[in-house]
Formats: structure tokens, C-alpha cells, sequence
């Protein structure tokens, strides 16, 4: 059983997920009032479709409860809260991120590679977004963000691969 995580209210966290090859799903949550969670991703159309249709998409979906392990028994390696975010009721999130890829992405997941589109590069994306709306205010570029992010994700995947029994970090960049 997978133990719950407390995130804190009105925060916006990066979550990385392990993945079964190198590197971390990315996905932001941002929580109500209530520490109640909605995860914003680019991530795999589920189910089917038809052959030229985008393979990954943006999609929102409510988490309650914020787990260690997501839906898919996929282990949240760390959820990294990022200073500088005040909610902003008058922004419409979904639409915005909805845009954030005007393409919509393409029918397989080496020609979105190859369009630089990933599940990291539409969350950096709509962070960028989140910045210029004044909804992040940091002095630094998203950039650095997402490098601290990569150190803190690559330092949990290192102590986990030597054996070291530890659970989702929670930590802030």
C-alpha cells in the first residue's frame, strides 16, 4: 500500500516519477486551500486512437489523495515545491497550459522528441508561462529551476539504486 503524501495548500509542487528508462516523469501539482491536488502534464494519450493522432497530450487530473506511488504504481521519487508561487484565481490555468503547446504534438513520441516536446520541456513551458503571469516571481530564469530540479531527481534515483530504503522526498527549489 502505497503511503499518503501531506502537500502543503495553495503551493505549486514539481513531482518527478520514476520511469522504467533513464530520466523522470514531470508533472506540476498545485493545491487548494485544502492541500487538495490537481496534477497539469504533457503525458500519453490513454486508450484508443487513431493512428495520426497525437500520442501525448496536456491533461488535468484531480489527485486525492497524493500518494508515493501514482496510478499507475510508478514511484513519486520527489514532489519539489517551488518558492515564489502565489495562486491567481483570475488566471485560467487550463486553458492557458492548454496552449502551451499550440501544436497538440504529434503522432509518435520520437517526432515529439525530435520537436523538443517531453513531458520536461511542457512543464518548463508552462512554468515560463506561470513566471511572465507573475503567478511564479523569481529573479532566476525557469531554467535554473528545472536544473535543481534534475539534481534533486538524479540524487533520490542514486540513493534508491545503492539500496537505500527511502521515500518520496519532499523539498523546494
Amino acid at each position: 500500500m502505497s503511503r499518503n503524501i501531506c502537500l502543503e495548500p495553495h503551493a505549486l509542487y514539481i513531482c518527478l516519477t520514476q520511469l522504467l528508462v533513464p530520466g523522470f516523469h514531470w508533472g506540476l501539482y498545485f493545491t487548494d486551500e485544502r492541500g487538495i491536488a490537481t496534477r497539469h502534464e504533457w503525458a500519453e494519450v490513454k486508450g484508443a486512437r487513431d493512428r495520426l493522432s497525437p500520442v501525448e497530450a496536456y491533461r488535468a487530473t484531480v489527485i486525492d489523495p497524493v500518494t508515493e506511488s501514482d496510478q499507475e504504481n510508478r514511484f513519486n521519487l520527489a514532489f519539489v515545491k517551488v518558492r515564489g508561487y502565489t495562486p491567481n484565481v483570475a488566471l485560467d490555468i487550463r486553458s492557458s497550459f492548454s496552449a502551451v503547446e499550440p501544436s497538440g504534438g504529434w503522432s509518435s513520441w520520437r517526432e515529439n522528441r525530435k520537436n523538443g516536446l517531453s513531458c520536461r520541456t511542457w512543464l518548463i513551458r508552462a512554468l515560463a508561462l506561470l513566471q511572465k503571469e507573475g503567478v511564479v516571481v523569481r529573479e532566476c530564469p525557469v531554467e535554473e529551476i528545472e536544473e535543481a530540479v534534475k539534481k534533486i531527481g538524479t540524487e533520490v534515483e542514486r540513493r534508491l539504486g545503492e539500496g537505500e530504503d527511502i521515500g518520496t522526498l519532499i523539498t523546494e527549489a
